[in-house]
């Protein structure tokens, strides 16, 4: 989920060709729709998660996010264009932040809540961490020999890796919404 944040932040930051030759403070205020839109779902999480199990809210806060990446891997030549991406990204996180406590909650002994909480906010690091390393990777790797900046069609591979990682986050949530059903309704 991390890894577009990183590359909308350097995309817009870019400007030799693509990309908007934002400075860093301004390229930081395209984060803005990312946070509304993020807290927007997560005040909207709770009212939906009395009908939807918490599993499926993963995988439909997934579908989101790959959303988002697909906005930026289809369109990112005009500003508003990325502020979209960001935008429904914001949205995704934020309902997948607000559905996982639920999901971990509903497995985890009462002892047991706050070390899975604890563990769930490391988890979440570490995939910011590799997400912002993927993408560094897949911007490096997009960078020709004697190039100091990576091709645009770089951002695209970035972007597609990041839908895949979304499919199967999805597919994992359906499996899980699946499994809990069954558990429930022998």
């Amino acid at each position: 989920m991390y890894l577009l944040l990183t590359l909308i932040t350097r995309y817009a930051q870019h400007g030799a060709g693509y990309g908007f030759g934002l400075t860093t403070f301004v390229a930081g205020l395209v984060l803005i729709p990312f946070s509304l839109l993020g807290f927007v779902a997560g005040k909207l999480t709770p009212r939906v998660r009395t009908r939807i199990a918490d599993p499926l809210l993963l995988a439909g806060s997934a579908v989101v996010v790959g959303g988002g990446f697909a906005l930026f891997a289809a369109g990112r030549s005009d500003l508003a264009e990325v502020f979209a991406a960001m935008g429904v990204l914001g949205f995704g996180v934020g309902g997948f932040s607000a559905a996982m406590p639920g999901v971990i909650l509903a497995v985890t002994p009462k002892s047991e809540t706050s070390s899975a909480m604890s563990f769930n906010y490391v988890v979440r690091s570490v995939g910011y961490s590799l997400g912002s390393a993927i993408g560094g990777l897949i911007l490096a790797a997009g960078t020709g020999p004697g190039h100091l900046f990576p091709d645009d069609s770089a951002y695209t591979t970035a972007a597609l890796v990041g839908i895949g990682a979304m499919a199967i986050t999805t597919l994992t949530s359906l499996a899980l919404a699946r499994r809990r059903s069954s558990e429930t309704n022998p």
